[in-house]
Parts: C-alpha cells; structure tokens; sequence
C-alpha cells in the first residue's frame, strides 16, 4: 500500500472444502468518501499463522488493482 492509511479484514470465512479463506478487505484512504471493499480468495490450510493470512488477503487485494491507491 502505498497512501493508503489503514487496512481492515472486515469479513472472514474458511472454507474447508475448498481449503481456502473468502474475506472482504476494507481499504481505508485520505479523500474516500468509503471504505474501498475488495473481495478474495486464498487458498491455504487452516493452521495459517494470522500474521501470514494478512499478509496474503492484502497481497490478493492489491493484485486486484487496489496497490496504486
């Protein structure tokens, strides 16, 4: 991120069928009137330290586009 002031995990799933989580990242920056919501998927097992499991759901939001905020 690079002007972005603040980033939320604002909703959080496992999916064991799918061995994946499904969250919605809020990205919160200077002159949005909105939190900015992004959708996505990361395939990974349930024993994912948090630490890393952020660092993934932010990475696959910024694929999305969202990194040139």
């Amino acid at each position: 991120m690079h002007h972005a002031s603040a980033v939320r995990i604002a909703q959080l799933i496992y999916d064991a069928a799918r061995r994946a989580f499904l969250a919605v990242v809020e990205f919160f920056a200077p002159g949005l009137p909105q939190p900015l919501r992004v959708p996505v998927r990361v395939r990974a097992g349930a024993d994912l330290p948090h630490p890393a499991l952020v660092r993934a759901l932010v990475r696959e939001a910024q694929k999305r586009g969202i990194g040139g905020l």
